[in-house]
């Protein structure tokens, strides 16, 4: 068996997103405190946060797969996946995920505090029994599954602080809104292949166009809002706040274009710039609560 196998399993790309969101969080929740990451004790409780996170993510990936296994067969995009492709047994992934579910929540709790522990153990519960079985009934199931994705910033705040103030929901809503315009043009790209899974995404079920465009629109809008939102943080300066306005047009402008061409080509210059306005967000957050502020 191969560590990729496992790594598929883990769904393991996503866990390091949630381990560099988780981290954004800590680090700002330090600089709330005008604390830098200079002492020993900052990079060792960091260290243990991503350590529990990552179990705590990698157990519900897991939970995910072994729970959607026979409709992930059905689907093109995921059919490879290790449990449909008979790479890891279905027992085996059961019990990988639980453990994993288990000791990651634990982990947070021993090492980091209660909170930390408990935003861990919600996201894995919205994430498992409340977004992974709407995905079948409701069209919702996009904006559901956004909470879970949007929490792990809030962890890192809470390991920091000892709390959960509205700077760390100010976080919470820019991964929110991010979300949403990036999963749903991914669902228009494979609206067909979602139909075969039985998965009941806005794209696949609806033939109202616009509703879909206003929804994509409307969380492009939010997000550009509650990313400059953070410059009222006081961690961030004006620096930022221009940088984040000039993504947030430019990411507004590629949403606005299927108002007058819904073509693929239009849907996937969505999808690719949501992939590449992330990253240079949360690089512009660090750069400046460092360098500016």
């Amino acid at each position: 068996m191969t560590i990729s196998k496992y790594k598929d399993l883990i769904k393991f790309n996503i866990s390091v997103l949630v381990l560099v969101t988780s981290y954004i969080g800590y680090y700002l929740g330090l600089r709330s405190q005008d604390l830098f990451m200079i002492e020993y004790e900052s990079w060792y409780t960091l260290f243990l946060l991503l350590i529990g996170t990552f179990l705590s993510s990698s157990g519900a990936g897991v939970m995910n797969q072994y729970i959607e296994r026979n409709y992930d067969s059905k689907m093109e995009r995921t059919k490879t996946r290790p449990i449909p492709n008979n790479d890891i047994s279905s027992r085996n992934a059961l019990i990988i995920g639980l453990f994993l579910c288990f000791v990651g929540p634990f982990f947070l709790y021993c090492f980091i505090n209660f909170l930390t522990c408990l935003i861990s153990f919600l996201t894995i519960f919205i994430y498992l029994f409340i977004y992974t079985p709407s995905k079948r009934y409701t069209s919702l199931n996009t904006i559901i599954g956004s909470i879970p994705g949007a929490l792990p910033p809030v962890g890192g705040w809470a390991a920091a602080t000892g709390d959960v103030s509205s700077e760390s929901l100010m976080l919470f809503g820019v991964l929110f809104c991010w979300q949403i315009p990036h999963f749903l043009s991914l669902a228009i790209i494979y609206k067909d292949d979602y139909s075969r899974g039985g998965f009941k995404m806005l794209p696949s079920i609806t033939k109202n166009v616009n509703y879909v465009t206003f929804q994509i629109l409307f969380f492009t809008m939010a997000l550009l809002y509650t990313s400059i939102g953070i410059y009222s943080m006081d961690i961030t300066s004006y620096v930022y706040a221009i940088g984040a306005l000039v993504l947030g047009i430019i990411f507004l402008f590629y949403s606005s274009s299927i108002l007058f061409d819904y073509s693929s080509k239009k849907i996937r210059k969505i999808f690719i710039f949501s992939i590449i306005y992330l990253p240079i967000l949360l690089i512009m957050i660090l750069i400046d609560s460092y360098f500016f502020k």
